[in-house]
């Protein structure tokens, strides 16, 4: 990882038919029917934000926890290198049928078009490398598959 790249992640869900989720300040949005992933930084604890944002029943904080509330997160990865969120959902929604929807979700903190993609099909961790790298990341080691301490796999951790 390069001194002081930013500590990024991917939080992924599924939205199963088009519903409308009230979102705090952004209020009521539609989300339409697909896969979403949302992306975060954090300086300290990023294995800690991750896992918060699995997790259920806790405080509705960020964006992103009125989403996972209704659509609980089905997969992570932990991404280093990449110059920063702002610049990892921009790659991310460079890639073939994905875009940032809705516009300004979990950007509170900056002026960027937001930090959830909408994509056409379930990533593959190959996509987030591929977006990464488009981010400035190196090509090894970008991307790592998160799973909660003490499990083996994050789809263990979720049944």
């Amino acid at each position: 990882m390069k001194v002081g790249a930013p500590r990024l992640y991917v939080v992924l869900t599924y939205v199963p038919r088009r519903t409308t989720v009230p979102v705090g300040a952004l209020g009521p949005i539609v989300f339409e029917r697909g896969w979403y992933a949302y992306l975060g930084s954090a300086a300290k604890a990023r294995r800690a934000r991750v896992a918060r944002h699995l997790a259920t029943g806790k405080p509705l904080r960020w964006h992103a926890d009125y989403l996972f509330t209704v659509f609980p997160a089905r997969r992570a990865w932990l991404v280093d290198g990449a110059a920063g969120e702002c610049e990892l959902a921009g790659a991310l929604a460079a890639l073939p049928g994905a875009a940032r929807r809705p516009h300004g979700f979990g950007a509170g903190d900056c002026r960027c078009a937001g930090h959830l993609v909408r994509l056409p099909r379930r990533p593959r961790r190959r996509d987030l490398a591929v977006a990464a790298q488009a981010a400035g990341a190196s090509e090894h080691g970008a991307v790592r598959r998160f799973a909660p301490r003490g499990y083996r796999t994050f789809s263990h951790f979720c049944k």
